[in-house]
């Protein structure tokens, strides 16, 4: 399987768990994308986080001395506009955060009774009653789409709820179908490559999530591989599905001997 990267010429690397663990620095940060850059390997960031601006993760990359464009960075949020772009609702209802609100708010009308889309984020003060009301607005067109469908959030000793929790609530008692814009959707992924104009053969994902970022390669028929400084794999993965490095210092050193 690591004969692939003999042929990679596009990455599309995870963040949180990757390049950094919420603001603690991961070791090899800067040596990955030192040595991408001088091999004229591409490369971008794929979040399915939706609550904050690409300047965030601009600067959080900064720190480990990693400076990128804002072009190179895809939230959910970006992916969201697009897949909104794409379908020309007339109006819509965010529930999220108001990083998400605001966003989409600058371009679409809100409507509160019978919107042609809802669209769901994660944000630590949505309550029962914002969930309630939500999904009493849902008419019999409206259609939901949702920045991703991570229900956990790992952090260093606790973990968070996510957007996978409100959308369960929400499709439960709506028996809607929502649709996923982040990983492990495809829709992000080839969006991300039609954007860099990038074949998914020369394509590897790195992330530390089994369930979104690797089975989203994997849906996609990205390349996939998982790194060890995040999350753990569940109990039930096939190891042999996918590449696995043990930190991005791992994931260079195999690259350099491919690339000899």
């Amino acid at each position: 399987m690591y004969r692939c990267l003999e042929d990679i010429e596009f990455i599309i690397f995870d963040l949180d768990g990757v390049f950094y663990r919420e603001d603690e620095k991961i070791d090899g940060t800067k040596e990955i994308i030192d040595f991408l850059d001088k091999k004229n390997i591409d490369y971008c960031f794929f979040t399915n986080n939706s609550n904050y601006k690409t300047d965030r993760y601009k600067n959080k990359l900064l720190k480990g001395g990693v400076d990128v464009s804002e072009d190179k960075i895809f939230t959910t949020t970006k992916l969201i506009q697009h897949y909104l772009e794409e379908n020309c609702p007339k109006d819509i209802y965010v529930l999220g955060s108001d990083q998400l609100k605001n966003t989409l708010y600058k371009k679409y009308e809100k409507n509160s009774t019978n919107p042609d889309f809802i669209v769901i984020g994660m944000d630590s003060y949505i309550t029962l009653k914002d969930i309630s009301n939500t999904i009493n607005l849902i008419g019999e067109n409206t259609k939901i789409i949702a920045a991703n469908p991570d229900r956990l959030i790992p952090l260093k000793d606790r973990f968070e709820l996510e957007c996978g929790i409100i959308n369960s609530i929400i499709s439960e008692f709506t028996n809607k179908e929502i649709t996923i814009i982040g990983k492990p959707n495809s829709y992000g992924y080839e969006t991300i490559l039609k954007k860099f104009n990038k074949e998914k053969e020369k394509t590897m994902m790195i992330g530390d999530t089994y369930d979104t970022d690797v089975l989203g390669a994997i849906n996609s028929k990205i390349n996939p591989a998982w790194i060890k400084t995040g999350n753990k794999l569940p109990k039930y993965v096939v190891k042999k599905d996918f590449m696995i490095f043990d930190s991005l210092i791992d994931l260079k050193e195999k690259l350099e001997e491919a690339k000899r």
